[in-house]
């Protein structure tokens, strides 16, 4: 059984080695382009009062991530959506999306947007499935960072 909650302390180096082994086993491109300072730190660099780093557990083992960084007083930024590739499939990434988003709309935020890689299209597919609109495409030369945001009423 899936459950979806807040990281706590101490789970930091878990949470890193999950999303260091999807990025630089499906996404090495990118590896390189995507600062992880936030990583090092996740409970700080996402413990604003309008932030928050989620996580996605099955049997005690995280399997899957969420953050909301806020952007500005309006927009909050969608980051770090991955699920474990043996945990995909499942609607897991889809259960951490509607948290992240809710968590958006509780805190007052009108705009959610998302930047991912047009190689990251389960993600992107995800997003766009669930009302994100695509705003804009940036080439980078390995890969093109495609800008995505939702509306939130």
């Amino acid at each position: 059984m899936i459950k979806i909650r807040k990281i706590k302390a101490g789970e930091t180096e878990e949470v890193k080695s999950l999303i260091d082994g999807i990025m630089h086993g499906e996404f090495t491109a990118e590896s390189t382009a995507y600062a992880y300072n936030d990583l090092d730190d996740i409970v700080a660099h996402y413990g604003g009062k309008r932030e928050t780093f989620l996580v996605a557990e099955e049997d005690g083992k995280i399997v899957g991530t969420v953050a909301i960084k806020e952007e500005d007083y309006d927009s909050a930024l969608l980051r770090r959506i991955f699920v474990h590739k043996d945990y995909r499939g499942k609607g897991y990434g889809a259960e951490l999306l509607a948290e992240a988003t809710k968590f958006c709309l509780d805190n007052g935020y009108r705009t959610v947007q998302f930047r991912g890689s047009d190689r990251m299209q389960n993600a992107l597919q995800l997003c766009l499935r669930n009302g994100f609109e695509q705003e804009d495409i940036l080439e980078l030369g390995d890969f093109d960072l495609v800008m995505l945001s939702k509306h939130l009423g």
